[in-house]
Formats: structure tokens, C-alpha cells, sequence
């Protein structure tokens, strides 16, 4: 067992010590109640996905690849990636891809995110590897080829090439947002807004905002106040901006000027 020394712990085994919790052998508890004062929560994480993948659990790979990532510890994220991936998990290819994206492995990333099937990840971040190589065509391809199964490509491919109508984007999104994606409800808002109607527009982003959006909750209040309803428009940008949206306080600065500039007497102040 271990013991503190005048209040420090002499040695750190923290394996060993949760070995012994799932050996039912109440030391470990003590040991590792004395390990934890320590060693940080990220050493902890770590050291727990880790025992898990020795142990057979097959998601702990790419989760522990996910936590690496999140540290900015990318190139110790790979081989857990390539774990995964060996496990037959498809998203381990997809978090593979966006990992060498990030270092800038371009061609790297694209071989191995062909490889993801048909993760609904995997064509953005595809496309964006053929990008960065110079290849837009091939981009575009890989947007088109996804844009089905995909909320992600499907959104790209409406809102960043020229590939689609206004309508047939309109179509495809809302087959995605028929289907439940809800991620596709503020841009499949702003291309009803090209087409001019406000409406629907501001349908789908009450929409977007009772999902919790905020970015949403700014774009409804511009598009109320241009439709007249400056009350409601301002008291959402309002809010958007005590949330910590970043346009939101630019926007509300404009729409003030312009305002005043509408109605020399309005008083300054809302």
C-alpha cells in the first residue's frame, strides 16, 4: 500500500493502482485516491483510455485519438487513429484525415479518408484536401458524390460551389432537414432568403434558435428588423450579444445608424 510521506506522495503508479480496484482489492482505492493529488485530469483521461484499449474496448482508440487532438497533441493522436481504423471503425479513417489535414499531409489525408466509406465526415473534409492540393474539380466531385448521405457536404455544395440552383439546393437540404439534421436550418434559410421569401426564412430560423443555435438567433433579428419588426429584432440581437455572438454588437451599432439616419428625431437611445 501505498503511504504519504510529511503530506507527498513518494511514487505514482496509477495503472497499478486502478489494477487493483478491478481486482476488488480495496488498496486501490487508498493508492489511488493518494495517485490522483498528483497527476492532472488529463493525465487521468489518458491513462484511463489507455487501460481500456488494453483491454479490448474497441471505441477507446479513437476516443482517446479525439481527447490527443483536442490537446493539440496531434501527432501522438495518429497511431490511435490507425488503432482504430485496424478495428474496423470507419470514423478512426475519417479522424485520421482531418488529423493530417491539420498538419498539412494533404495527399495523406485524402488517401485516407477514401478509405471512410460512407461516413457522413468524411466528404468535406475530403473535399478540403483536394483543395488545398489545387484540385477543385476533384472537390467539388467529392461534395457531389457525399452531398446525399451528408448534411456537411450537402451544405458545402449548396452554399459554396456553383453546382446547384437556388431550388435544387433548397431540395437537397431540406431532404436532409426532413430527415432530421437541423445542423442544414440556417443555411437552408439564407437561400430562401435569395429567393426572396422572408417567411419561410424566418420559419426555419425560430427553428435553428429553439435548437439552440445562437449565430441563429442573430440572423433572425436582422431578418425581422428588415421586415419592420425591429422590436423583437433587437431584443434578439440583444441577447445574441450577451451570449457572446460576436457579430451581434457590430450589427446592432449599423442598425442603430441606420435608424437615425431613417428618423433624424428618434431619440438615441432603445
Amino acid at each position: 500500500m501505498k503511504s504519504l510521506k510529511n503530506g507527498w506522495l513518494q511514487t505514482v503508479d496509477l495503472r497499478s493502482s486502478i489494477d487493483l480496484i478491478l481486482a476488488d482489492d480495496p488498496d486501490g482505492l487508498f493508492n489511488t485516491a493518494n495517485d490522483l493529488q498528483l497527476v492532472s485530469k488529463n493525465e487521468l483521461v489518458e491513462t484511463l483510455y489507455l487501460m481500456a484499449i488494453d483491454r479490448g474496448v474497441v471505441e477507446a482508440s479513437l476516443n482517446l485519438g479525439l481527447f490527443l487532438r483536442g490537446l493539440n497533441r496531434d501527432a501522438d493522436a495518429i497511431p490511435h487513429f490507425h488503432k482504430a481504423h485496424e478495428l474496423g471503425d470507419r470514423n478512426g479513417a475519417v479522424a485520421l484525415g482531418q488529423s493530417l489535414f491539420e498538419t498539412g499531409s494533404y495527399a495523406d489525408a485524402v488517401r485516407w479518408l477514401k478509405t471512410a466509406g460512407d461516413s457522413p465526415h468524411a466528404p468535406l473534409w475530403l473535399a478540403r484536401a483536394y483543395r488545398a492540393l489545387g484540385d477543385p474539380v476533384s472537390a467539388t466531385r467529392a461534395l457531389r458524390d457525399g452531398c446525399a448521405y451528408s448534411p456537411e457536404a450537402a451544405v458545402e455544395l449548396a452554399m459554396t460551389t456553383s453546382e446547384l440552383s437556388t431550388a435544387a439546393a433548397i431540395e437537397l437540404l431540406e431532404r436532409h432537414l426532413a430527415e432530421g439534421e437541423v445542423a442544414v436550418l440556417i443555411p437552408l434559410a439564407n437561400l430562401y432568403s435569395l429567393q426572396g421569401d422572408s417567411a419561410k426564412e424566418i420559419e426555419l430560423l425560430r427553428r435553428s434558435v429553439a435548437a439552440g443555435e445562437l449565430f441563429a438567433m442573430h440572423n433572425l433579428g436582422v431578418a425581422l428588423t428588415e421586415i419592420g419588426e425591429s422590436k423583437e429584432g433587437f431584443e434578439l440581437l440583444r441577447k445574441a450579444a450577451a451570449a457572446g455572438d460576436k457579430m451581434s454588437p457590430g450589427t446592432l451599432r449599423r442598425l442603430r445608424r441606420k435608424r437615425r439616419r431613417l428618423d433624424p428625431q428618434r431619440r438615441r437611445r432603445h
